[in-house]
Parts: C-alpha cells; structure tokens; sequence
C-alpha cells in the first residue's frame, strides 16, 4: 500500500478544521483589541505585541495539530518539540526586538521610557483647582468665545512721556510706570490695552494722536507730558477719546521716586474710573493695584529683554529676573517672568546653558513659586499654564492655569497667545486662530503676537495668513529665526517651495532640504539631510546658537513630506527626547505629517512618545532649585 499524499495526511490529520477554528478565534480576539484600542489608547507596545502572539499563536497550531490530529502520533515527538522550541524563540526574539528597536537613530543618554498609564499623578497640582477634563476645557472655550459682538467695549493705548523738562531719569521712570498701568487696566474687562511694545514701534514717526489711535486700532488714548518746575518735574496726564478728541479726564501730578506709586494709584484710579463713566459695559476684574517691590525695576528691565525673542534678550532675562528675585525673594512677578523665560528658551530652541527638559523643570518650578507667593497674580498662572502646556501636561491642568489668568487679568495678549497653544493641541483649531487673532488685536506691532498667529495659521492650513504673519514678525524683529522657519514652511505647502529657497533659513537647513526635494533638486535635498543627520550624531558642526532639536524635528519633517515616515519615527523619538515641545504640535499636525498621521499605527507610537513627557518634566521640576536669596518654596 502506498504512502498517503500530503492533502490525505492533512485531511486526516485534521489540520484544516484545527485552523479555521483558531482563525475564527483569533479573529474575534483581533476585534476586540482593536475595540479596547478605541476607547482605553494601548500602548503600542501591547498593540504591537498582540499581533505577534496572534501570528505565533496560529503557527504554534498548525504544529500542534499536525502532530496530534486524529491521525497523528498521540506522543511528543523529538521533531515537535524541536519546531515548537524555535517558533517559541523566534517569537521571543521578535518582542525583544519590539521593545528595544531604535532603527536609525540612537536616543541620547538620559532619555528613559515610562510606559503608558504610568504616568506620575497624584490629584491637582499645587495652587491648582482639580477641574474636570475636556468638558472642563469646553467650559473654559465657551467663557472664552462669547456670544458675538461681546469682544472689547473700550480700547486704550498708552503713550510715551514727553518729556520737555530734559530730565532722563523721567524716561526711565515713566518706562515703568507705563508698564505697570497696563498691567493695571488690563484687569478691566471688556477693556483692550495696547502694549508698550506696540506703542514704541511708533515712535519717532512723528504721527498725530488720531493717526496713533487709528495705527493701533484704538478709542482711548494716555498722553502725559513732562515740564521742569524748579528742582523737579510736574508732569500733566489726559485721557482723550478719539476721534472726538474728547478729555475724559486730567491731572496734574509732582513726580519723582518717592511719589511713583501714589501718582501710579492715583492715573490708574482715576482713569479706570474715566473709563468706566464713558463705557458703562466695562467691568472691573479686582483691585487694579500690583506690587511695590525693590526688585520691580529689575523685572521690568527683564520683561523687557524678554519681549525681544532674541537669544542674547531671553539670557540676560533670566539673569535680570534672578537679580530681582535676588532684591527681593518674595516678588511672584520675578518668578513668573523667569519661568517664563526658560519656557521662550525651549519654544525657540536657544542653547541656555542648560538643557530643554531641566529648563522646563526650572521654569515649572519659578511658576508655582509665583502662584504660591501670590495666588491673585495673572502673570503667575499664565506662567505655569505656559510651560505645562509646552510641557504636554493634561489639559485639565493647563485649562485651570489659563481660565485662572482671564479670570483675573482677561486682556492680556500673553494670556491669549499662550492659550491658543492649548486649543491648537487640543484640537480647537477655530478657537485657537481667533484667539491668536485677538493676542494680535491687544498688541498689534508685537513679533511674538504675529509669530502665534502664523503658527496657528499654519496648522489651520491657512498658508496666506501664516506668510503673511510671519513676514511681518520678521520685519518686526529680523533678528529671531523662528517665524522664518513657519514662513518657509507655509510656502513649502503653498507649493511655491522656489520661494522658500530665496529665504535664508539659519540654522532650518532641514526646511530647505525639504524645498529642494519639492522643485527635483533630489541630490542636494539628500546631502543636506546626510549633513544633519551626521551633525546630530556627532554633535559637531551644528549651530552654537541652537539646539539640535532644530536638526531632529526637520529630519523627522523631511522624512514625513517625502513619503517615508518610517524613517520619520526615529527623529521625532529624538526630538522629543531632546526636549519637551521635540516637534511642536502646529507643525505636526500641519500638512508635513498628513502621511504619518493617516498610517494609525505611526500615529499612535506619536501619541505615545508624548505621553511620556509631562512625567520626565514633573521629574525635572522636583530636582530644579531656582529660589534665590533664601525662598525655594518654603514660606
């Protein structure tokens, strides 16, 4: 009798029915990991590694039932034990290399891997109101964006003294107070305060009032003028509405350094009272009194370099904020502008001596010392809801921050700006360019305010007004590279990458690589990313000035915009990996990226990369010592 065929031998080993059955089975467990991956995100760890058991599973079952089918040898065999040995191996070897794969990068040392759900928590934050998720955040957008027509009842600028007496201690002395009556007023809701950055672009343009108010998109004008009177100054303050030319209100006042903060008591009083006379929907948000402090002229110098974007202004902001915290260790305005100042460092990629992870840890640090030491001050929580939302920390957390800040001070353009962040990450692309647009609004001439519009712009995919943004940022402060980055990128997506070529991108070569690779120029694209991905590895050849966070994020933007985001993974690992905001979310999930946000699998791994972050930045903070002089959280 002749041996059996290999189809007899099958069907008699009843390899066909073993196998439907596991498939059938496999099937229904398939689905319901895909349904558990819907509503709980798993790691992609586990995904990944529920597909291999799956595959393995059905191998491992077609040995079993060729081995002990009907028809089978009903012992274990050497050959069996053999087969299942190295399906067992092979699918070990495969987790292994699911876990530790890194592809074409190695991640620097330091960087470590929490699994999802693991996360440090422990309820609110300090000073932090325990608020609800998304539908909290939904609560906060509706309070935010009110009905139409319920924007700013009343606009004011204030001008520059004029200083006729030819003292120069009044310039710097008036500077100040400038300053602090915005802050002041800003707290009058329904009220738009024009900040001193965009009133000084004017000067010396030689406009007339109406021209100002028209420039600056105002109803409200401050105007004060200094005279010599004996050994001192008198200086004369107005209140005019325009185009009327109306006085609302005026005053004469003897100035000097023992005077400031009864005169500022007395502008501030009487023209919040002016304006409230002359637009009754205006409401009062508190007390509109600050600080007296011997550190306030030093934080004033330091929001003042801070304002610049530049890199040598972000420094020696951080330094001029110390030595106010220096002069007095209990001034939360200090703290506020140096947690603002490390968290400006990591958003523009400047190398500050330290690197992007403990300088959100030091920025997150200074902002809850700010609200610890004064839990009435705007400024503080605007700090904290900044850093924690570059930082990627829950919304509800970054809502509670931001809802906070409007609630006391609702005008201020860095609230607005800053909150926009939030929205954008959270998917309130709407929400986030009006009020972008609104930050614009409050300070018209100011680069940052024109620099967050274009970035919202650009994720909105509305590439005219990021071009158009973007340039006048650059024509506002040429010096910062950052909205010459988004300029490129929105021409890029435009399709007109020939125009993005005549730009000079600094240390964006990534940017050009991509702009060379949209017109054919392919070999020039290719030797510029060999030339990065070379500097990053190596660490030499980058530029001095930045980060080589820069160099990841458009290796990974590169990667993404020509087709291969398999290869854009490992960059964006080491983006992230170098700092906290690795690849910012406008531009990740801006046109660049679309390939590797449709595939659900790259997708997920970049949700995942960033779960890990708020973790290592609450690490970072616990080892941060910012106190000077003495405070470093204990009262």
């Amino acid at each position: 009798m002749s041996d059996p065929s290999l189809l007899q031998r099958v069907l008699q080993r009843k390899l066909l029915p073993w196998t439907l059955a596991y498939l059938a089975g496999a099937f229904l467990l398939y689905q319901g990991i895909e349904i558990l991956d819907q509503s709980v995100r798993l790691s992609p760890l586990i995904y990944h590694a529920s597909h291999i058991l799956l595959i393995l599973g059905f191998l491992l079952t077609v040995v079993l039932a060729w081995h002990h089918g009907p028809a089978g040898p009903q012992r274990v065999t050497g050959k069996e034990l053999m087969l299942l040995g190295a399906l067992l191996a092979a699918g070990g070897t495969a987790m292994v290399l699911l876990r530790n794969v890194e592809r074409d990068v190695a991640l620097p040392p330091g960087f470590t891997i929490t699994p999802a759900g693991q996360q440090e928590s422990g309820g609110a934050e300090p000073g932090r109101s325990p608020v609800g998720g998304r539908a909290a955040l939904g609560d906060l957008i509706a309070a935010t964006f009110p009905e139409e027509g319920d924007q700013f009842q009343a606009s004011l600028a204030i001008l520059p003294l004029e200083n006729r007496a030819g003292l120069p201690t009044l310039d710097t002395l008036a500077s100040g107070m400038t300053d602090e009556l915005i802050a002041r007023l800003s707290r009058i809701r329904g009220l738009k305060v024009i900040s001193r950055q965009s009133v000084q672009e004017l000067e010396g343009l030689n406009l007339t009032p109406d021209e100002v108010a028209d420039t600056l998109d105002v109803d409200h004008l401050l105007m004060g003028t200094a005279l010599r009177t004996g050994d001192g100054a008198n200086i004369e303050v107005r209140l005019v509405q325009i185009p009327e030319d109306d006085t609302l209100w005026s005053s004469d006042y003897e100035l000097g350094q023992a005077t400031q903060e009864a005169v500022l008591e007395e502008i501030t009083n009487q023209v919040g009272a002016a304006l409230l006379v002359d637009v009754p929907t205006l409401t009062l948000e508190g007390d509109l009194r600050t600080t007296e402090s011997p550190g306030y002229v030093a934080y004033l110098a330091g929001s003042q370099l801070l304002n610049t974007r530049t890199r040598e202004g972000v420094i020696r902001a951080i330094e001029t904020f110390r030595t106010a915290i220096g002069l007095d260790n209990r001034l939360a305005l200090a703290y506020a502008g140096l947690s603002s100042a490390y968290a400006l460092s990591i958003t523009y990629r400047y190398r500050i001596g330290v690197d992007a992870y403990a300088a959100a840890g030091m920025a997150l640090r200074a902002a809850d010392a700010a609200v610890e030491l004064d839990s009435e001050l705007a400024e503080a929580y605007a700090a904290r809801g900044y850093i924690s939302s570059v930082a990627l920390a829950p919304a509800q957390i970054v809502g509670a921050d931001f809802g906070r800040a409007m609630e006391i001070q609702p005008n201020a353009p860095n609230v607005a700006a800053w909150y926009a962040n939030l929205l954008i990450r959270e998917g309130y692309y709407d929400q986030a360019l009006a009020e972008a647009q609104r930050a614009v609004e409050l300070d018209p001439l100011s680069s940052p305010r024109r620099t967050g519009l274009a970035y919202e712009a650009l994720r909105a995919r509305d590439y005219g007004l990021a071009i158009r943004e973007a340039r006048i940022a650059q024509t506002l402060e040429a010096e910062v590279m950052l909205p010459r980055s988004i300029h490129a990128q929105a021409l890029l997506l435009s399709g007109r990458a020939e125009e993005c070529l005549q730009m000079d991108l600094g240390p964006y070569e990534g940017i050009r690589a991509m702009c060379l690779h949209d017109v054919g120029r392919r070999e020039e694209a290719e030797a510029i990313v060999d030339s990065l991905r070379t500097a990053v590895r190596s660490g030499r050849g980058l530029n001095s000035d930045f980060t080589a966070v820069i160099q990841s994020g458009d290796l990974a933007s590169y990667f993404a915009w020509t087709g291969d985001p398999a290869r854009a993974l490992p960059w964006i690992h080491r983006a992230f990996a170098l700092s906290p905001s690795g690849i910012d979310p406008r531009v990740l999930e801006s046109g660049l990226f679309d390939e590797l946000q449709e595939n659900r699998v790259y997708r997920r791994e970049v949700e995942d990369i960033r779960s890990r972050i708020w973790a290592r930045v609450q690490r970072e903070e616990a080892e941060a010592i910012i106190g000077v002089g003495g405070w470093d959280g204990e009262s």
